[in-house]
């Protein structure tokens, strides 16, 4: 079964070179682009790489699903863009394994999401 990757992201072209990227990579990639799919999709998903901005705040939403204990198998990232880079140690105390700064590069998030994988317990 192929790793399953949710990319939570409400900007269409960030979302479209992530999957394209990823499924190149051999992922299964399901998008969301609002909470409320997020929500739904989080339970049967192994990272998950979430827009910070995501309907006002996807870092306190991810937060909140941890605290309900719904929460991807091997971790998560929150995506930031530069400006708001102070976000990304509020996301790492909501449980992120770490951050993605918007520009990025697809190769470098590829990376991150397979060095997250060989970390996770199995």
């Amino acid at each position: 079964m192929s790793t399953r990757v949710l990319i939570v992201e409400d900007e269409p072209m960030i979302g479209r070179i992530l999957t394209e990227k990823l499924t190149r990579e051999g992922y299964a990639v399901t998008r969301a682009a609002s909470i409320e799919e997020l929500t739904a999709h989080l339970p049967s998903t192994d990272i998950a790489l979430v827009d910070a901005t995501l309907d006002g705040d996807g870092i306190d939403a991810m937060l909140g699903l941890a605290r309900a204990g719904v929460r991807p198998r091997a971790g998560w990232f929150a995506m930031l863009e530069n400006r708001a880079a102070e976000d990304g140690g509020r996301a790492v105390r909501a449980g992120a394994a770490g951050v993605i700064l918007k520009p990025f590069k697809p190769t470098a998030v590829a990376a991150k999401v397979a060095t997250l994988l060989a970390a996770a317990p199995a």
